[in-house]
C-alpha cells in the first residue's frame, strides 16, 4: 500500500518550508525512521524520516525547492511492485528532468555541506557549492562559510583597482545610494526577517509593563562555587552556571504564585500546570529561545544539563520547532556584557520576560558597618492582558528572597 510523504507542519504557525535535500533516490529501499530528505524553516535544519519500511517510488518535489506549503505530497513510499508514474502535469516551456533525476538535481548535494552551512551561505551571500571543506571527508562547515565570507568582506574593501569584477555589478538600489562612504547594505536573512515580524507583532499588539528589583547574590555565588566543587570532586562533567541558578529561581517563583501561571490569547486566560521557561539563546545571525519545559519541577543539576543540551543545539542549528515555541515565561541574560540593566520583550505566547543584569559590587551598611556586597538588578516586562501589576510584584518578590537564600533551590 502506497504512503504519502507530506510536507510536515512542524508548529501551528507554519505554512511552508523549504525542502533542502533527498538523501535517497527513486527505487531506494528504505527501513522505518531512515532519514529521506532534510527540511529547513527560519530558525532550524530538520530531518523527514521514512514512516514505514518500503521503497520511495516516486520524488514529486525536488532537492532545493523554497516555500513548499504544508501538507503538500513531497513522495511517495510503497512496496516496490510497482514504480508509479508522477500525474500528468501541463507541459512546461522547456523539457523537464524524468522524475528520478529530479531527485539528485539538487545543487546542494546531501553530505557536502551540513544544514547550518548551507543556511549561513544564504544569508551571507556565499556559494557553499565552491567550497573547500574543513569537515569530515571536505564536508563544509558553517565556521568555513564564515571565512568565506569575511575574506569576501575584506576583498571589498580595498581599493576598486585592486578589485576585477567577474561578473556584471546588479543595479544600484534606492537604499544603496544613499549610504554613506564605505558603508555597505547586506540583506536580511530569514531569521533576521522574523525576529522583526515577531518583535514589531509584540511591542504593538502586548501592552508592556515593567518591574524592577535589586538583589543580594553574595549567597547564590557561594552556593554555586560550592555546587561545582562537589561536582569536580565527583568527577561529574556538570558544571552550574550563574544563570542556571537563576533560571531555577525563576521557575519557582513563578509556580508559587498561581494566578501568573496563565497566558493571554482572544478566547481567554489560559491557566498552565507546567512552568515553562523560554532561554534567550544569541547565535551569529540572531536569536532563538529553547524551551526549557517543566523547569519548576526539575532539580538545579537536571535543569543545568536540559539548558546546556539546548543551548548547544539552538547554535547548531538543530532544536524542532516544538522545542522554540510556546512556554510560560522568558530569561533574557546580558550581565555578562557588563550590562548593569535593561528592559526585555515579551516573547508571545508567554506573558513575562525576565532580564538580569550584571552582578556589581556596592557598598552598604550591615549594623552600622560598611560592607561591601554584590548585586543584580532584575527588570520584569509583563503582559498586563494577563497579569497585574500586584500579581507580578509578588512573582518578584518570590523571586528576590529564592535568590537571597539560595538554599531553598536546593529543597
Amino acid at each position: 500500500m502506497a504512503i504519502e510523504i507530506v510536507m510536515p507542519a512542524l508548529s501551528p504557525s507554519m505554512v511552508s518550508g523549504k525542502l533542502v535535500c533527498w538523501h535517497v533516490a527513486v527505487g531506494d529501499k528504505v527501513r522505518k525512521g531512515d532519514l529521506l530528505a532534510e527540511l529547513e524553516t527560519d530558525k532550524a535544519a530538520l530531518d523527514i524520516e521514512a514512516p514505514e519500511d518500503g521503497v520511495l517510488e516516486r520524488i514529486l518535489i525536488e532537492g532545493g525547492t523554497a516555500d513548499v506549503p504544508v501538507e503538500t505530497i513531497i513522495a511517495v513510499l510503497g512496496d516496490g511492485k510497482v514504480v508509479a508514474q508522477p500525474a500528468a502535469a501541463p507541459p512546461p516551456p522547456e523539457p523537464s528532468a524524468p522524475i528520478a533525476q529530479l531527485a539528485v538535481a539538487s545543487d546542494e548535494p546531501p553530505f557536502r555541506s551540513s544544514p547550518l552551512a548551507r543556511r549561513l551561505g544564504r544569508e551571507l551571500d556565499v556559494r557553499v557549492e565552491n567550497l573547500s571543506g574543513t569537515g569530515p571527508k571536505g564536508r563544509v562547515l558553517a565556521q568555513d562559510v564564515r571565512e568565506a565570507a569575511e575574506r569576501t568582506r575584506q576583498a571589498l574593501q580595498r581599493s576598486p583597482s585592486d578589485v576585477v569584477p567577474s561578473t556584471p555589478l546588479p543595479a544600484v538600489t534606492a537604499v544603496q545610494a544613499q549610504l554613506p562612504a564605505g558603508a555597505r547594505l547586506v540583506p536580511h536573512g530569514a531569521m533576521r526577517r522574523t525576529i522583526a515580524r515577531r518583535l514589531v507583532e509584540a511591542k504593538q499588539t502586548v501592552p508592556h509593563f515593567y518591574l524592577e528589583a535589586h538583589c543580594e547574590v553574595d549567597a547564590l555565588s557561594a552556593l554555586r562555587s560550592e555546587l561545582n566543587a562537589a561536582q569536580a570532586a565527583a568527577d561529574s562533567e556538570t558544571r552550574f552556571t550563574v544563570n542556571d541558578l537563576l533560571t531555577k529561581a525563576w521557575a519557582l517563583a513563578i509556580s508559587r504564585v498561581p494566578a501568573a501561571m496563565v497566558t493571554y490569547c482572544d478566547e481567554g486566560l489560559i491557566h498552565h500546570t507546567s512552568v515553562d521557561i523560554g532561554v534567550a539563546v544569541a547565535l551569529d545571525d540572531g536569536l532563538i529561545t529553547p524551551i526549557l519545559r517543566d523547569a519548576a519541577r526539575l532539580s538545579p543539576g537536571a535543569l543545568a544539563t536540559s539548558a546546556r543540551d539546548a543551548i548547544e543545539r539552538a547554535r547548531a542549528g538543530r532544536l524542532s520547532p516544538e522545542e522554540y515555541t510556546g512556554g510560560l515565561a522568558g530569561i533574557s541574560n546580558l550581565g555578562m556584557f557588563g550590562v548593569s540593566s535593561f528592559a526585555a520583550i515579551i516573547n508571545p505566547p508567554q506573558s513575562m520576560n525576565l532580564a538580569v543584569g550584571a552582578v556589581e559590587t556596592e557598598l552598604a551598611l550591615r549594623d552600622g558597618v560598611p560592607k561591601e556586597i554584590k548585586r543584580m538588578r532584575l527588570t520584569l516586562s509583563v503582559d498586563h492582558r494577563a497579569i497585574d501589576g500586584a500579581t507580578a510584584a509578588k512573582v518578584l518578590q518570590e523571586l528576590k528572597r529564592l535568590i537571597e537564600t539560595p538554599l531553598l533551590l536546593m529543597a
